[in-house]
């Protein structure tokens, strides 16, 4: 096996690993095809990356010719790889980025809202979500509050209200001006920016994105992510 080869296989080998421990991919997708034809950032090489993949499996399934293969990989495709790996490299995904849930201000229905309120206040705080057994099942803003009062008629949130008392309003599709959304902890930066750029250009909001393990409301929270946590990558 000649030079070229050897590190075309072992690049190939590296970037498959790569991907498959950065993202969270679906249990039969093949790591390289996923990549170039699932992630925008990685479309305007998924023609080369194709290329690639199959003289990858040419190599891997013809035969010797002379004891050696019969194509040898040309320096533009081991460049390709080459720049593909350093990129994935680059690019941190969404539990790296996220703030984790440890250091989030969240609450339970149990808690008292006046608190929380003015924790909001001190921390400009915008966003409380709402956990169930680490699980979000709502979050508090100054919308939730106004939707209740203009609901109920009542100004008033005694001490002692606990945020079961504005439970009704708390779901997050209860929020009319805003939306949430859920993101795979293995999701890269550039899908979350483009989550946040589709939703303005529906003329919608997204107060916060949740990171779950795959993406799914039921699941355990790891971290949020808003604007805030994304302009670098504006």
């Amino acid at each position: 096996m000649n030079a070229e080869t050897r590190e075309f296989i072992n690049l190939y080998n590296q970037l498959e690993s790569l991907i498959r421990s950065s993202y969270d991919l679906p249990k039969d997708a093949g790591p390289i095809y996923w990549l170039s034809h699932s992630l925008s950032s990685f479309r305007d090489v998924s023609t080369d990356l194709d290329y690639i993949r199959r003289v990858r499996n040419l190599l891997s399934h013809c035969g010797l010719v002379n004891d050696d293969y019969p194509v040898t990989p040309s320096e533009g495709m081991l460049e390709t790889l080459r720049a593909t790996i350093d990129k994935v490299r680059d690019i941190p995904n969404a539990l790296r980025l996220c703030i984790e849930t440890r250091d989030i201000f969240s609450a339970s229905m149990d808690d008292c809202i006046r608190p929380a309120m003015r924790e909001m206040a001190e921390k400009v705080f915008t966003h409380v979500p709402i956990l169930e057994d680490g699980r979000v099942v709502g979050v508090f803003s100054e919308n939730t509050l106004l939707a209740y009062m203009n609901t109920s008629n009542i100004v008033v949130i005694s001490e002692n209200d606990t945020f079961e008392k504005v439970r009704d309003f708390l779901p997050l599709d209860r929020h009319v001006s805003e939306k949430f959304a859920f993101v795979s902890r293995g999701t890269i930066a550039t899908e979350v920016v483009k989550l946040f750029q589709d939703s303005l250009a529906r003329r919608e909001r997204v107060g916060m994105v949740f990171v779950t393990e795959h993406g799914e409301p039921d699941e355990e929270l790891l971290g949020i992510l808003t604007a805030w946590d994304m302009a670098a990558f504006f």
